[in-house]
């Protein structure tokens, strides 16, 4: 997208819609709820990877950004 002859980002979110889990939240052990979080993650991943689109996630207090083919970049400081 162009605007004033710069070019900006547009972020485009991903919705993920998961489910299907035996229990209500508040009802699982903390392994399950490791174990659900771990498939939300990897089927948000996947979904976004798939559509060439990368996810963006904190880490020690910085803001990164994850691109299919497997680059990592600052975001934010």
């Amino acid at each position: 997208m162009k605007a004033n002859n710069k070019i900006t980002k547009t972020i485009i979110p991903v919705l993920l819609n998961y489910g299907g889990a035996k229990k209500f939240v508040v009802d699982m052990s903390s392994e399950e709820l490791d174990a659900a979080r771990k498939s939300i993650l990897r089927r948000a991943r996947e979904k976004a990877f798939s559509k060439g689109l990368p996810i963006y996630y904190s880490r020690k207090g910085k803001l990164l950004a994850e691109h299919p083919d497997g680059k990592v970049v600052i975001v934010q400081k």
